[in-house]
């Protein structure tokens, strides 16, 4: 355990980047990906059930796939090895179908977009916490008086209530902000192993759709999305703003 990990789990955040979380959210692709096959006509209806009931971390052994990965290179490799033994044991047609067309890549970026929309979801609600705080303390502050500032110095009077309702403004801005990256940011990634389906032959584009619909996610025009470089950089901003509000002006 990490010095700072007792402080990190003072955020609701925290859960959402968890071992569990991560390989939960792997598991959710696969789960929705033999539902997306199927519902369009390339996986038998009756493989479905065994794959879903066994895309569980609890059913994980994650000592043997922090070791297996060592050596696969990733994580999406051990964990569909362990999950199609565990489908085979209940169904051996089943297992025939686990992760059938996707790779390595689709699972790992799809269960990341997975937990940051969870993260964020979380993310929001404490800024809509910290929004509704900030609105009360402006407006009961509104005839504090207290110096104004200007080339670090002391200049002409303001409020309080007008500093706090500054920061509450750019907070409101970046709020929206955050709503409108959300379809860039959450967007499926499922390309398969050379980015064209190619193993789904015709029916790729409407595996992708339907998967896309499952998951609740967007779907690119193309299939290599990068998202999590938009959530760092909103989130980062949202930071650098309360950090700006913290300073002693």
């Amino acid at each position: 355990m990490s010095l700072l990990t007792p402080m990190l789990r003072s955020s609701p955040l925290t859960d959402w980047f968890s071992d569990a979380q991560r390989v939960q959210g792997m598991l959710d692709f696969e789960a929705a990906l033999a539902q997306a096959q199927a519902a369009c006509g390339m996986v038998p209806p009756e493989a479905v059930g065994p794959i879903v009931a066994a895309c569980r971390h609890e059913a994980i052994d994650f000592a043997a796939l922090g070791e297996a990965a060592v050596g696969a290179g990733n994580l999406a490799i051990p964990l569909v090895k362990q999950l199609t033994a565990q489908v085979k044991a209940q169904d051996p047609e089943a297992a025939r179908y686990v992760h059938w067309g996707a790779t390595s890549q689709d699972a790992i970026d799809t269960g990341l977009v997975l937990q940051l929309r969870g993260a964020l979801d979380a993310a929001e609600t404490l800024l809509e916490q910290l929004l509704a705080a900030l609105a009360l303390q402006a407006d009961r502050y509104r005839d504090a008086v207290m110096p104004g500032r200007t080339w670090m110095q002391h200049a002409l009077p303001v409020t309080f209530g007008l500093k706090l309702a500054g920061t509450l403004d750019a907070l409101l801005r970046w709020q929206q902000r955050l709503r409108e990256m959300r379809p860039r940011l959450l967007a499926l990634q499922f390309g398969g192993a050379a980015g064209t389906l190619d193993a789904l032959k015709e029916k790729g584009p409407a595996v992708g759709l339907a998967l896309a619909q499952i998951l609740g996610l967007s779907l690119p025009d193309t299939p290599l999305a990068q998202p999590a470089r938009s959530a760092a950089g909103g989130g980062r901003l949202v930071c650098r703003c309360l950090r700006h509000a913290g300073e002693i002006r």
